[in-house]
């Protein structure tokens, strides 16, 4: 009577792996390029990952069939950072979040305390 192998363990930490190995190139980082009217655009993004794992193995004896075990975890993150709009003319990055707009609410809301306080005394 033989013994049935069972059947071989496909592991879901090892997909994360292999697609980061795959993408040793800039698309990881740099989205695919859109081409809109008579503009390109490219997006980017910063990536971070941090991923770990452990795995396990039992040889095969007469009385018992293969043992394998597997763990793992980890950490991914992907965060826009802008876009680079390329036309005929120039080359033109532009953040994702505006830095202009961002301190001129910061400035008006620091005015806004400053005038609340005063007006409180």
């Amino acid at each position: 009577m033989e013994i049935e192998k069972p059947p071989v363990y496909q592991s879901p930490i090892g997909r994360i792996f292999d697609k980061f190995s795959r993408h040793k190139d800039i698309t990881l980082i740099y989205g695919d390029l859109i081409e809109f009217e008579n503009k390109k655009v490219l997006p980017v993004a910063k990536v971070k990952y941090i991923v770990g794992g452990g795995g396990g193995y039992s040889g095969e004896t007469a009385n018992t069939p293969v043992g394998q075990g597997e763990g793992g975890g980890g950490y991914i993150s992907v965060r826009p950072i802008g876009v680079y709009e390329i036309n005929t003319k120039i080359v033109k990055f532009k953040p994702a979040f505006d830095l202009k707009f961002i301190s001129t609410l910061s400035l008006i809301f620091t005015f806004g305390l400053i005038l609340l306080f005063k007006k409180n005394k």
